[in-house]
């Protein structure tokens, strides 16, 4: 039932945007690194040093559940005039429960399961939904959730050339899409982890057409106690909800 538990969200402004939101928001879990912003050398990883370091952070993120985080996302594009900066609230629980409530520049609530992946516009009434099966852009981005909470590197292998380097009290998880339709949307995805932590600190996803994306985490709870009602979204009568393929107002018990 689309219109309760798990009713998820898409981030306004093309297939290539909402790939680069969701990924960045479903793949990182914490705060900054410590140092970001002024960094200094950052120096490859390889052999039996990098292959320690995925299986110890893998180990570490099999204890986290669930998370609730504090989100401050900033997008630079050719297209826009300055930077857009996002902020709110992530809750997450695996394999795939995600809300996202945005409070600035405009209240919105994005919600995605394994099915579904939507987006509610308080101040319109208006909600937009896609279904997984439907779109191989919204289905990436449910991927890259799964994938970014486990790490399997099989995984990232098979989708992306994948780089470890190492900085002054962090590492970097450098990925570079192999597949062309994601290359011609997306240069490259750069994940931080602070030593020590199971869970990315920093993202940064360059554009292939000269923009990025960075998102910081920050009070981060993990394992929290959420209602059982965490992840629903219900719409009223009263909410317009734009479904892929056609238009129409939906109850919040409509199928």
């Amino acid at each position: 039932m689309p219109g309760r538990s798990g009713r998820a969200a898409r981030i306004p402004g093309g297939p290539a945007r909402i790939l680069l939101a969701t990924a960045v928001v479903c793949t990182a879990l914490a705060a900054v690194p410590p140092g970001a912003g002024a960094q200094g050398p950052e120096i490859p990883v390889t052999g039996s040093e990098r292959a320690l370091w995925f299986e110890t952070t893998k180990e570490r993120q099999k204890g986290i559940e669930a998370l609730r985080a504090s989100v401050l996302q900033r997008k630079r594009h050719p297209s826009l005039k300055g930077e857009l900066v996002t902020e709110g609230t992530l809750l997450f629980r695996k394999p795939a429960l995600l809300r996202w409530d945005v409070v600035r520049p405009e209240a919105m609530v994005v919600v995605m399961d394994d099915r579904t992946l939507t987006t509610y516009h308080p101040s319109r009434k208006e909600a937009e939904r896609k279904f997984l099966t439907d779109s191989l852009v919204t289905r990436a981005a449910a991927e890259f959730l799964t994938i970014g909470m486990t790490l399997s590197l099989p995984e990232l292998e098979r989708r992306f050339h994948v780089e470890l380097l190492r900085g002054e009290g962090y590492h970097v998880l450098k990925l570079s899409p192999r597949g062309k339709w994601l290359s011609r949307a997306v240069s490259s995805i750069s994940i931080y982890h602070a030593e020590e932590e199971g869970t990315p600190r920093r993202i940064v996803v360059q554009g292939a057409g000269g923009g990025w994306t960075e998102t910081r985490f920050t009070r981060v709870v993990t394992n929290p106690a959420l209602p059982p009602d965490a992840f629903d979204l219900r719409l009223g009568p009263d909410v317009n909800v734009i479904v892929e393929g056609g238009v129409g107002k939906v109850r919040e018990d409509a199928p």
